[in-house]
């Protein structure tokens, strides 16, 4: 029992750091139940109270932000919406067709592959896409934004490496991945809810939630004060060694 609580207050750590910042927190937290539950089973309690913690803590975060956050997710909602329809449909053909992505080298290839283009977004020589209309910006993130269905990619690198490829800079492109998240937390949120069988209230639920919490408004509040100072390169170099060490050790 001990073991379970220590797992979990682990699980929520790495949940809340990896959720807002570009090394996927899909691919550290399938790799996690990879390696502690072997694969065999998922539960969809924990992974949604994860998801509904992190919703919150991303919510309370902009909240916090005098407001500003929120004004300009109400000028950005029809934009946020249509970046959010590709997620949806690409989401809804996997589900359909139960289509599984979940293995060890998968998860390796996509934070190397992720990690390089994320790298090469961030050089000025590649930021060559100019579109100044705003729907079809967020559009272009939101095409980019399923990739984050390949756990490793990142779903919020992937939208950083729309925005940096379109021009803007880290801390925007930062805040605009937040935006973009918003809706697919909680989509993700209903998704895993669905498939609970039985809602049980125990003391893992509580580690998780408050852990995550706690975790996910730190890392936002340092990650987009200082993102325009350290770069992406720190990142970069994490996911590189993290794939690295996923294809040489574990597959």
């Amino acid at each position: 029992m001990t073991i379970d609580y220590l797992f979990y207050i682990f699980y929520s750590i790495i949940q809340g750091i990896t959720e807002f910042i570009p090394i996927s927190s899909s691919g550290h937290l399938n790799l996690l139940e990879l390696l502690y539950n072997k694969g065999n089973s998922r539960n969809y309690l924990y992974e949604t109270t994860a998801h509904f913690s992190s919703l919150l803590a991303l919510i309370f975060y902009l909240y916090r932000q005098n407001h500003l956050e929120f004004n300009n997710i109400k000028l950005n909602f029809i934009p946020i919406t249509l970046a959010t329809i590709p997620a949806i449909v690409v989401g809804a053909l996997i589900i359909l067709f139960n289509i599984s992505f979940f293995s060890f080298q998968i998860i390796g290839y996509t934070s190397i592959i992720g990690g390089i283009l994320l790298y090469l977004s961030d050089l000025k020589i590649f930021q060559v896409i100019k579109i100044s209309d705003k729907k079809i910006k967020f559009l272009l993130a939101g095409f980019f934004q399923c990739l984050a269905f390949l756990p490793g990619f990142s779903r919020s690198g992937s939208c950083i490496i729309a925005f940096r490829l379109m021009g803007e800079n880290r801390k925007n492109s930062s805040v605009m991945s937040l935006y973009l998240g918003m809706p697919i937390i909680l989509i993700s949120f209903l998704s895993n809810i669905r498939d609970v069988d039985v809602i049980q209230f125990d003391f893992n639920l509580l580690i998780i939630f408050i852990f995550t919490f706690i975790f996910a408004y730190l890392t936002l509040k340092l990650f987009i004060s200082y993102i325009n100072d350290i770069g992406f390169k720190p990142f970069v170099i994490y996911r590189l060694i993290f794939g690295l060490i996923i294809l040489f050790l574990l597959s």
